[in-house]
């Protein structure tokens, strides 16, 4: 899923009923980009990055707060 640019992973989410999943293989090094990328544009702060439940080594979910 990591083939889209970061910051239309964090649109994909925003329009979304509840957010997205993305895995990868850097958990905090993508966290930190989506970041980045969702300070970008006001309207992605209404997002919520975390580190995923079930998969914490490989996945992030991108949801809606």
């Amino acid at each position: 899923m990591l083939d889209l640019p970061l910051i239309e992973h964090l649109y994909k989410a925003l329009n979304s009923p509840h957010g997205v999943v993305v895995s990868t293989t850097n958990v905090e090094r993508l966290r930190a980009k989506l970041y980045i990328e969702r300070k970008k544009d006001p309207d992605l702060s209404c997002l919520s990055i975390n580190v995923s439940r079930t998969s914490p080594e490989t996945e992030i979910w991108i949801i809606k707060k």
